[in-house]
């Protein structure tokens, strides 16, 4: 048992909830400003500056510790409208800040605050490598990705130390946590920056593409991606055990009353346990009255294991609440392409005049056939997909890297943007043959990985999109740790892209071809739909029997894949194709473009590579006289016969303020509290 009795950690979105969960027994509650946090749909939440300093003093005069939420993603220019809050926060001295945003962290170590540091779930940590390197970063406390098991906090505590939070009671996410770009991309609304649209709540069929035809038999199983409510009451001791230090409880828009029924049980269960742990049962009548009063039903996650079909509300019928409904996303039409509906926006400052094409491949046969088309640079390993052939073998690795060399041409080895558990000893074997194979470079997708890549020496150090960059003051805190080159975040509005790339002093690369990945998950879609069970069970690998989609309400067909570890990919319903549109993200200074072409056949491979090469090679030749075959584009979609190509969030998607004409949301307030420096 942990020689600490375990905090209690409440919500608080109103003055009244925060009285409600200090009644009724919370250590400490959370809560956040009416900007910069992750609950920003309700103007009515949340709280001013004079609200949050009366909060620190009404809590800390309870004995009870106060975190405040600093934790989406944040442009340039609300880094630094931030400052003024911050330096606020440092006076008014709550007991800790959550953040999300890497550069954030710098900014306010730079700006001198000393308060202590939460990383956020949104930050997605689910491996030991990743703790060791926000605690090099000062953090310290992790709140753990919502897949990771009792057992494996345990571990990861036993191996780092760390103090570990953990969500423990209501609404959870099924995608990866700061993973999901869905609404992000289609709606202009992101998931990293709290107004998350629930695309994952829609009512979908499982479709096999390959035959036509649906594969969702039973009309009441539609919500197939809306997850359960959290709910641990039943299982306190194992919690006591379990690492962890603080029990989350999430809530932050619901009522003081329906607050204070969930942490009084809470409290009433812990408190019955520390007086006599052998004892100890749970409450009936705490536990009925949790239940009655549950908003949807129960599930205990991945607190024990992969809870497959259990996890789901299949029927919807307990949603609360629907924030959106399928939308048709927007094809590339000709128009589109003579109307240059990207605008130019001049010259980036790097001068890049002589952008790289890289290509994603999913096999060695698909590597050939990229170089073939006048590939710079080919990504190799990382995740690949069950229909598109399965995994890279070392063999195959060291075959690409020689092949590379060979043709001069860029080898860099892609390592999973996800590695939980027993996939950090593979990644670490891997890095260690790497250093002997002299790769090109080594691309990561999560803070674990870059850390171990950081160990290597003499290897260079790529940062994949789901970093989630998109400030240069987290260009400045990742190039310190050693990243020579970047990947913009895919949902994020393109001219907040080409003035990130202007002003950073890293390139960027930019995804400018293929399926857009908007969710993943490692909740596997087909074997709990089809066989009842999750990929840690025996099932008859329903994955491998066809290619599969996810079709919404309008007709889109949302490709899913299933990689190596059993994780589900869910794509945008139309694929990403920037080949028209090249010439002013070349002006902004993009130092290359990546083509994704892991679920391409590999017959096609080569052509389509040689016109992204042709119309790239033209603009660095002619850059004034350059011009748009729109036969060009009619080749490409010749190519791809069942593919409808879109814009995916670069048109639509995530901005720091309106456009003219739009509705501004925004809410504005005054640091009265705080002085000039």
């Amino acid at each position: 048992m942990n020689k600490e009795k375990l905090e209690l950690l409440a919500p608080a979105g109103k003055w009244e909830a925060m009285e409600a969960v200090i009644d009724a027994g919370a250590d400490a509650v959370y809560l956040g400003s009416k900007k910069h946090n992750m609950r920003m749909f309700r103007r009515d939440l949340n709280f001013t500056p004079e609200e949050i300093n009366a909060a620190v003093k009404y809590a800390h005069g309870k004995g009870v510790k106060v975190y405040i939420t600093v934790n989406n993603l944040l442009f340039d220019e609300e880094m630094e409208e931030l400052e003024p809050y911050l330096l606020f926060l440092k006076k008014v001295r709550p007991d800790a800040l959550i953040v999300q945003d890497l550069g954030l962290i710098k900014h306010i170590r730079d700006l001198g605050i000393n308060l202590p540091l939460h990383a956020s779930v949104m930050m997605n940590i689910h491996n030991e490598p990743a703790i060791n390197l926000l605690k090099e970063l000062g953090v310290s406390r992790v709140i753990l990705s919502r897949e990771i098991s009792l057992e494996e906090a345990r571990n990861l505590y036993d191996a780092t130390g760390m103090e570990l939070e953990y969500f423990i009671h209501g609404d959870m996410c099924v995608c990866q946590s700061g993973q999901c770009y869905h609404s992000g991309m289609v709606f202009g609304e992101s998931s990293n920056r709290g107004r998350c649209k629930k695309p994952c709540r829609w009512n979908f069929d499982l479709w096999d593409r390959s035959k036509e035809r649906t594969l969702n038999l039973s009309s009441g199983k539609k919500h197939m991606l809306a997850v359960k409510d959290m709910c641990m009451l039943p299982f306190v001791p194992e919690m006591t055990y379990s690492g962890i230090c603080s029990l989350k409880i999430e809530g932050r828009m619901r009522t003081a009353d329906y607050l204070k029924r969930v942490v009084s049980a809470y409290r009433r269960a812990l408190d019955r346990y520390y007086q006599d742990p052998t004892g100890y049962t749970t409450s009936e009548s705490d536990w009925q009255e949790l239940y009655s009063q549950r908003i949807r039903d129960f599930s205990s996650m991945y607190a024990f294991n992969n809870p497959g079909p259990s996890s789901i509300g299949y029927g919807g019928e307990r949603e609360p609440r629907f924030f959106s409904h399928a939308i048709r996303e927007k094809e590339i039409k000709e128009e589109d392409i003579a109307g240059g509906i990207f605008e130019d926006l001049g010259e980036g400052s790097k001068k890049i005049n002589h952008p790289l094409l890289s290509v994603r491949v999913g096999n060695i046969k698909g590597m050939l056939e990229a170089i073939k088309g006048g590939a710079d640079r080919v990504y190799i390993g990382g995740e690949t997909f069950i229909s598109s052939g399965g995994k890279w073998s070392l063999a195959d690795l060291q075959y690409a890297l020689d092949y590379c060399r060979d043709k001069e041409v860029e080898g860099v080895i892609t390592t999973p943007r996800i590695t939980q558990g027993k996939e950090v000893p593979r990644v670490k074997e891997l890095l260690s043959r790497a250093v002997s194979w002299k790769p090109s470079g080594i691309m990561v997708g999560n803070l674990g990985t870059l850390q171990l890549a950081r160990q290597l020496k003499d290897l260079d150090i790529y940062g994949d999109a789901y970093l989630n960059v998109i400030n240069t003051f987290s260009v400045e805190q990742l190039k310190k740790l050693g990243v020579k080159e970047l990947t913009l975040q895919p949902e994020i509005y393109y001219k907040h892209s080409f003035l990130l790339t202007k002003k950073a002093s890293l390139p960027f690369e930019i995804i400018a071809h293929g399926p857009l990945t908007a969710m993943v998950m490692d909740h596997c879609v087909p074997a709990a739909l089809l066989h009842g069970s999750s990929w840690w069970e025996v099932c008859n690998y329903p994955c491998r029997e066809g290619k599969l989609s996810l079709m919404d309400e309008k007709g889109l067909e949302h490709p899913l894949e299933v990689d190596e570890n059993c994780r589900n990919h869910v794509f945008l319903g139309r694929e990403v194709a920037l080949l028209p549109f090249m010439k002013p993200f070349v002006k902004a200074g993009i130092g290359s473009f990546r083509l994704d072409l892991r679920t391409c056949p590999w017959e096609i491979i080569a052509s389509l590579t040689e016109l992204y090469r042709k119309n790239l090679d033209f603009i660095k030749k002619y850059p004034e006289e350059y011009w748009f075959d729109m036969e060009d584009w009619r080749k490409l979609k010749k190519l791809c016969p069942d593919v409808t190509f879109g814009f995916g969030g670069y048109l639509k998607g995530v901005k720091s303020k309106p456009d003219k004409g739009e509705k501004n949301n925004s809410i504005e307030y005054s640091f009265k509290l705080i002085k000039s420096k």
